[in-house]
């Protein structure tokens, strides 16, 4: 989970893709960076669930490094994807994830 942005993505996803077995689910959930301004509505929604989840739930400090602004896009990350796995399901979520579902093909 959110790891992919700590190393050259299009690496990453090619070998994930390989060490998995035919037929075996890849489930990717990550971080980008946002493209100004096509994405301001969407960092505007975060901006707004995080305060309220911090303001419920408190600050979370985690012991990971902090790699920001993530390197890749988001659409760049659409296009790894759909370039290294085809027919994945990318989907953009709330505060700055996206997800990737793929299936590998049975040989």
């Amino acid at each position: 989970m959110a790891t992919l942005h700590h190393m050259d993505a299009a690496t990453g996803l090619a070998r994930m893709r390989d060490l998995l077995r035919p037929g075996g689910v890849l489930a990717v959930v990550g971080l980008a960076r946002n493209t100004m301004p096509r994405d301001l509505p969407r960092v505007l929604a975060a901006i707004a669930v995080g305060t309220v989840h911090r303001a419920r739930e408190g600050h979370w400090d985690h012991p990971s490094p902090v790699v920001w602004p993530p390197p890749v896009t988001y659409p760049e990350m659409r296009a790894l994807a759909a370039e290294l796995l085809p027919g994945s399901r990318y989907r953009r979520h709330v505060l700055w994830r996206y997800s990737i579902v793929w299936r590998k093909p049975r040989d």
